[in-house]
């Protein structure tokens, strides 16, 4: 089995962290990708963009999870997602948009 890659992107200049997540998380990697999102820097919580994601198993809704319960994050998923129909299948709490979850985080 090949071990699945994401890559992290932080989108600057902005008040709330926003980070762009691309790739694939799974099995392979999804201890990782928790454990780099906990360690980024700022705020918490930060936005975390999974539309442009290609593949997101089990175990990465389960690392989504931990981090939505710790406060870590807010999740982005956009309708035209690969990943957006699983997303709503589990109920994982999440936004369309990030302007979206910006608001929700403004209004505390």
């Amino acid at each position: 089995m090949n071990r699945a890659v994401f890559t992290l992107r932080n989108i600057g200049g902005r008040p709330t962290p926003e980070v762009t997540v691309t790739g694939e998380i799974d099995v392979s990697n999804a201890d990782d990708f928790a454990q780099s999102v906990g360690e980024l820097p700022g705020t918490r919580p930060i936005i975390l963009e999974l539309s442009r994601l290609q593949y997101l198993d089990s175990a990465g809704f389960a690392a989504l999870d931990r981090l939505l319960a710790q406060g870590t994050a807010v999740v982005v998923i956009s309708p035209e997602s690969l990943v957006h129909k699983a997303a709503e299948l589990i109920n994982l709490p999440f936004h369309h948009d990030a302007e979206a979850a910006r608001r929700v985080l403004q209004q505390g």
